[in-house]
């Protein structure tokens, strides 16, 4: 099946390889198609529309700054995506990109779910969390890493 995208041109995907939303993305209810693309790097991945080739999101694996970060999800949940457990699942959240750097976030309540075996997925809102909706990554990057062995802590 070709796609024709505007970030990437024009695929040829598998079909078995689209991801059908049970719930839509938040503010896009009409689009529930999608395929999972590698992003320029890890964490990231591109969640790219099968319905609207202009249609893209960048989602970042909320392990990979917050180690631990965990999704409680009820048992309707789990049936929603045909999973016993959250461990069965893929764990994204959206990245929000504007023109400042500064500004990069991800909103770490409302997770994207995603069950590859099964090719479902969704997004939910954490509930019963105090994840905040907007994560600054600049902040995460302020917090990773150990300070260099011979900095000077005043100038």
């Amino acid at each position: 099946m070709l796609l024709d995208t505007t970030r990437f041109g024009t695929l040829d995907i598998d079909p078995a390889q689209i991801i059908t939303f049970t719930q839509p993305i938040l503010g896009f209810q009409e689009y529930r198609r999608y395929i999972l693309i590698p992003g320029p790097n890890e964490p990231l991945t591109w969640l790219q529309s099968t319905d609207a080739g202009d249609l893209a999101f960048i989602l970042l694996d909320p392990r990979s700054i917050m180690p631990e970060y965990e999704v409680d999800l009820r048992p309707p949940e789990l049936a929603e995506l045909a999973v016993a457990t959250p461990a069965e699942l893929l764990v994204f959240t959206l990245v929000v990109v504007p023109h400042d750097p500064a500004q990069i976030r991800t909103n770490m309540r409302a997770p994207v779910l995603i069950n590859e075996k099964h090719r479902l997925g969704k997004q939910t809102i954490l509930e019963r969390s105090n994840y905040p909706i907007q994560f600054y990554l600049a902040q995460a990057r302020s917090k990773s890493g150990p300070e260099a062995p011979h900095a000077r802590t005043h100038a």
